[in-house]
């Protein structure tokens, strides 16, 4: 049996379809009135904000894209491309990358470069284009030029950048911090890198730079860059006499600094390191050093390496360590943890050869173990800190020691246990086992994914053999400390987002001309298509229909958050504008024939299996058969043009 017409549309394989067992009903409901009511209320805004972005300017903030013929092309981040392979359709707002398999829209986009759920794109992508999330009144918009402007504060801030970067390279004055920078071993090509600067040892020389400018006081004020005086209730420049150090975000804009006091100006009251505060463009538990410039290759490698100090980090760069960040003058939180795990799998935390340096340890193992992150640590030798460590020994033996890596409870086991007689001292030896139960029954809510279980277990079982005590005693300790247990939580496996080669061909053609979608509606029920993906398509095509709107490829788009279903709309549209189009009317009429036919077989199939296993009388025999003959006969004149 088979498909063929003149058309490119009419190719599927009748014996190669993936039938739906177990349904009854085969014509859809068409949306009433009341499922209406039933529409995503946030339709309306996520519509606006799409219509606000230009896709090309959003993924161009990502990656480098230049015009090849309709589109623009780049090289995608999610893979090792060295032809782009990354296609952005502006007329469309759509973006595509074949060798992935990955594309949809403007908050896809988002979804898959910043690893958030579809609302934070949605807000992030709101708050760039200034569309309000809400139906209430969109609040009075930021004067330009006032404190209360962001796009103010970000242009000081890149100002501020500009200004102490020149400093560092061009006056005399920095001659102290140009010297202290080539003594830690940091290259020009670095300096340029990270934008280092240097702000002179003087009370007001951001604020004197700044009288040529639109950046009033309360502005440099709002970002930082200057404190008022408690005493004489003047301004005064927060930096002095400090090496800078360029925190920027992930779209690479200077939000706050960091200045390390130079040796020869520093005097008893100088910290050493100081951060720019709190503001509304920077908060030091949600950022890290040179993420920036590190994202790329940890989105590619999932891992990524933290350590504490700027010189640290830039060091490590220059080795060619490029997954290296560092904290911003803060213990590592929760905000830090999550804002990891959208971009690495695995963190590997280097610390100082010191004491302080394995007292953080501590601190933080119980945070990492409790949102399930694979935490590792590597403790450098002689006290030496990354920075001098590279230098001293090079790169090839630093990426061994991050080899070496310990996992943290591995790590925690060895720390807890060191010096003690697990034999003879009994009171020490349950003290550090207590300990130990305590740090692994963190794992949130008590419960754990199938690797954490795994890894649990071999824990378990690594004390029982060192302590000498019996395994179910410490499940059972680990199960109260846990508070008597926890009802199980079953993760939800996310099925794949696929179509098989009738339901393909169906949505090929029905996002290519959806003023056909009505007509597909009235005679194929969404029960006859094949897939769970082609039932979401059709019912969302069916949704945007009943709103008196067409359901073209925009509307779906906006319909649906799920990335995957996103970039399989985007899918169809481009392998679809690919065919001939040529009588898509004709093609549909065909392809709900074959649907239709199909339908008989199923129908066709259950009364042969009822008729084979069901006792009846002759009659009641003779009866069935001859009903299904005359079905046969009816389902051979259903589709004939189309038989061969």
């Amino acid at each position: 049996m088979r498909l063929d017409s003149g058309s490119p549309w009419i190719r599927f394989p009748l014996d190669q379809v993936s039938h739906c067992h177990g349904r009854r009903g085969f014509f859809p409901t068409i949306p009433t009135q009341e499922s209406v009511l039933s529409f995503p209320a946030d339709y309306d805004v996520k519509e606006r904000v799409r219509a606000a972005v230009d896709i090309v300017d959003l993924v161009g903030g990502y990656i480098d894209l230049r015009r090849q013929g309709r589109d623009f092309v780049g090289l995608c981040p999610w893979h090792e491309d060295s032809r782009p392979s990354l296609r952005v359709n502006q007329e469309r707002q759509t973006w595509k990358c074949w060798v992935c398999n990955v594309g949809g829209d403007a908050f896809s986009f988002l979804m898959q470069r910043e690893n958030v759920d579809f609302r934070q794109s949605m807000e992030m992508l709101a708050e760039r284009v200034g569309v309000p999330l809400s139906n209430s009144p969109r609040p009075a918009k930021a004067t330009p030029g006032s404190p209360e402007d962001k796009a103010t504060l970000y242009q000081a801030m890149a100002w501020a950048e500009q200004q102490y970067h020149e400093f560092l390279l061009s006056s005399s004055e920095a001659e102290p911090a140009r010297h202290y920078l080539a003594e830690r071993g940091i290259s020009e090509e670095s300096i340029h890198k990270f934008r280092l600067g240097f702000a002179p040892n003087k009370w007001q020389w951001i604020l004197d730079r700044a009288g040529g400018t639109s950046f009033s006081e309360l502005v440099l004020q709002a970002v930082g860059l200057v404190a008022k005086s408690d005493a004489s209730g003047k301004m005064y420049d927060r930096f002095r006499g400090r090496a800078m150090f360029s925190i920027r975000d992930m779209q690479k804009r200077p939000i706050a600094f960091g200045g390390r006091v130079l040796p020869e100006l520093a005097d008893e009251k100088s910290a050493k390191y100081i951060n720019s505060p709190e503001t509304r463009l920077f908060s030091k538990s949600e950022q890290f050093y040179a993420l920036d410039l590190a994202r790329d290759v940890v989105a590619k490698s999932r891992k990524i390496v933290i350590v504490e100090g700027y010189t640290d980090v830039i060091m490590a760069h220059q080795h060619d360590q490029s997954n290296v960040v560092a904290v911003l003058g803060t213990a590592l939180g929760s905000r830090h943890v999550q804002l990891l795990k959208r971009f690495a799998d695995a963190v590997v935390l280097v610390l100082d050869g010191d004491e302080a340096g394995q007292r953080r340890t501590n601190e933080i193992l119980e945070l990492f173990v409790a949102e399930q992150v694979d935490l590792r640590i590597v403790t450098l030798v002689d006290g030496l800190d990354p920075c001098d460590f590279l230098q001293q020994r090079g790169a090839a033996e630093f990426e061994s020691m991050l080899d070496r890596s310990v996992d943290a409870l591995e790590h925690k086991l060895r720390t807890t246990t060191a010096g003690i007689d697990l034999t003879r001292d009994t009171h020490r030896a349950n003290k550090a086992l207590e300990e130990i139960l305590g740090i692994l029954a963190q794992v949130r809510g008590g419960e754990a994914n199938s690797k954490s279980r795994l890894r649990e277990q071999q824990v378990l079982t690594r004390l029982s053999r060192q302590f000498r005590v019996d395994e179910a005693g410490l499940r059972g300790r680990l199960t109260a400390l846990r508070g008597g247990g926890h009802r199980k939580k079953q993760e939800e496996e996310t099925a794949s987002v696929e179509l098989n080669d009738w339901d393909r061909q169906l949505f090929e053609l029905l996002v290519q001309y959806p003023d056909l979608v009505e007509d597909a509606l009235v005679s194929l029920g969404v029960n006859e298509l094949g897939t769970s993906s082609a039932a979401t398509l059709y019912n969302a095509m069916s949704e945007i229909l009943a709103l008196g709107e067409t359901p073209d490829l925009g509307k779906l788009l906006i319909f649906l958050d799920d990335p995957q279903l996103k970039s399989l709309i985007v899918e169809l549209d481009e392998a679809g504008r690919d065919k001939i189009e040529l009588g898509a009317r004709e093609c549909l009429d065909q392809y709900i024939g074959a649907y239709q036919r199909r339908r008989q077989d199923l129908r066709l199939q259950e009364q042969i299996s009822t008729l084979e296993n069901t006792e009846l009388s002759e009659k009641e025999e003779l009866d069935q058969f001859l009903d299904i003959l005359d079905k046969k006969r009816d389902r051979q004149g259903l589709t004939a043009p189309m038989d061969g």
